[in-house]
């Protein structure tokens, strides 16, 4: 009996999917069958992709692919050479929109600095006593530990509190 698995990969630059792939063709045998959600998924970039169908051609794996189910591959070597050539453009397309996307990002980041627009997290507001007991803080006439009791605070909040006051 054939068995079904589902490919996955990591997106970011940061994470390997070495492990991922050894883990995946330990597992995968000739007549199985993967099923990928979208084609992107299936490599890092457009690169990778044509090497990922060739692996799992040579070991005559089926790749089911549901945002482009036209394309999966067959049994054949025509079958293979006319879907991998669709592949090879489809990958080429999605890997060049990915990467507009975080050009897009990117560029839309620095111009939002640029107006002086703050990005992420927006500022904490202070408790009501905060500045008062700073100043005590500040001139050593309490020590750390009270100034957050004083809040009913932790010792870590009242920290990111005075780093943010202080910028």
């Amino acid at each position: 009996m054939n068995s079904v698995y589902a490919y996955i990969r990591v997106s970011t630059k940061e994470q390997n999917t070495d492990r991922q792939h050894e883990a995946l063709k330990e597992i995968v045998k000739t007549g199985d069958t993967i099923i990928i959600k979208e084609l992107d998924r299936l490599g890092c970039n457009f690169m990778d992709t044509p090497k990922e169908l060739q692996y799992f051609f040579e070991r005559s794996i089926k790749v089911i692919i549901l945002d482009t189910p036209l394309v999966s591959t067959g049994a054949t070597k025509l079958d293979y050479t006319i879907n991998n050539m669709l592949i090879n453009f489809l990958s080429y397309i999605a890997d060049k929109e990915r990467k507009k996307i975080q050009g897009r990002v990117i560029e839309g980041l620095k111009n939002a600095k640029a107006k002086g627009i703050k990005l992420g997290r927006p500022n904490r507001i202070l408790p009501e006593d905060f500045k008062k007991y700073y100043s005590k803080w500040k001139d050593k006439e309490i020590t750390g530990v009270e100034f957050a009791k004083l809040l009913s605070i932790s010792k870590a909040t009242l920290y990111r509190y005075i780093k943010e006051y202080e910028m």
